[in-house]
């Protein structure tokens, strides 16, 4: 007798917790309407193949970027700042976008850009930011950190 009990309190409890679960899940694809379509394989594979790209696209702008400045990079002529970072406006038309600057080499860089006629000159990429070197008219030099550069046009 009391076995019969205790299978029919854990049939009841397991048909329960099923039952819970069964109903969260539905609530969950109710309201994530990607949750009906993908499951959770294809959100990882998504994942994966978008870290991919965006790895890709990351180096194509540092490429991008190199290879302008290993050219003929024009001269500073103007800085506008944003608040995430800066511009520099060249005078070949060209723009190189720099965010995550510090407060102080943005001041810096207003106080140099057009006394010192700065030219962008090399760009190198540590852990996670790139230090801009940049060349006055006079010969002297001066880096600028930043944790992304992007060139426009």
């Amino acid at each position: 007798m009391l076995i019969t009990f205790c299978a029919l309190v854990l049939f009841v409890a397991v048909s329960t917790a099923a039952a819970a679960t069964r109903r969260r899940r539905w609530r969950r694809t109710a309201r994530d309407p990607l949750a009906r379509v993908l499951g959770r394989r294809d959100f990882g594979v998504m994942d994966s193949h978008l870290e991919t790209v965006a790895r890709e696209e990351r180096r194509r702008m540092e490429r991008e970027v190199a290879d302008y400045l290993a050219g003929s990079a024009g001269h500073v002529l103007l800085v506008s700042t944003a608040p995430s970072g800066a511009a520099l406006e060249l005078s070949d038309g060209r723009r190189l976008a720099l965010r995550g600057l510090s407060p102080y080499a943005l001041a810096a860089l207003h106080h140099r850009a057009l006394r010192d006629m700065l030219r962008p000159e090399r760009v190198d990429r540590f852990a996670s930011s790139y230090r801009l070197r940049l060349s006055g008219a006079a010969g002297a030099g001066f880096e600028i950190y930043a944790r992304n550069i992007a060139l426009t046009v």
